[in-house]
């Protein structure tokens, strides 16, 4: 490992540290949760059959807000950087390399994030409205947003297990027929 190579390490954590959990953690969340629970809560004062069908509609606008954008984190442009993939130093360009690169991945990660955000949007619609305040919103989508990411990898990881215990109960089952034959 040279030198310049750990400074790259040092330096790409402390861009994800300072630039990206913020926005992540803090800024999106703020921002979101003002556009979509603060009508909710001017427009409903508890909750009720009509308050529901303004939850729906926000956590349904709220899912479909998050079909847009690149898919592509941060991360992805540094570890590409890592494997002398990186056809560019600017950022933009090598963001939207990255996006045509993975091409049919860039879907499957819209539809999982619409799929996964729409739950955070009728939970965080009740609450706001139940508690009447932005704020009980915005602590559920920030807390959202670190856990969900560790429980997909965990739910990855057992499914992959699964199918990897399927598979060899399969195989096994399968040689097992054609050593009685």
């Amino acid at each position: 490992i040279k030198f310049v190579e750990i400074e790259f390490i040092f330096v790409r954590w402390k861009i994800i540290w300072n630039i990206g959990t913020p926005v992540s953690y803090i800024w999106c969340p703020a921002v979101e949760e003002l556009i979509f629970r603060a009508p909710l809560i001017i427009a409903f004062s508890a909750v009720s059959s009509g308050a529901w069908y303004g939850i729906f509609a926000s956590g349904v606008f709220f899912a479909l807000w998050h079909w847009f954008g690149n898919k592509i984190i941060l991360e992805e442009v540094f570890s590409a950087r890592e494997k002398d993939e990186q056809k560019s130093d600017d950022m933009v360009a090598e963001v939207k390399r990255l996006h045509a690169k993975e091409g049919g991945m860039i879907v499957v990660r819209k539809i999982l994030h619409v799929i996964l955000t729409l739950p955070l949007g009728i939970l965080a619609g009740y609450y706001s409205i139940k508690y009447q305040s932005v704020w009980v919103a915005f602590g559920i989508h920030s807390a959202w947003n670190v856990i969900v990411p560790v429980v997909v990898v965990i739910l990855e990881f057992v499914v992959g297990i699964f199918f990897v215990g399927i598979s060899s109960l399969w195989d096994s089952l399968c040689y097992s027929r054609t050593m009685r034959r």
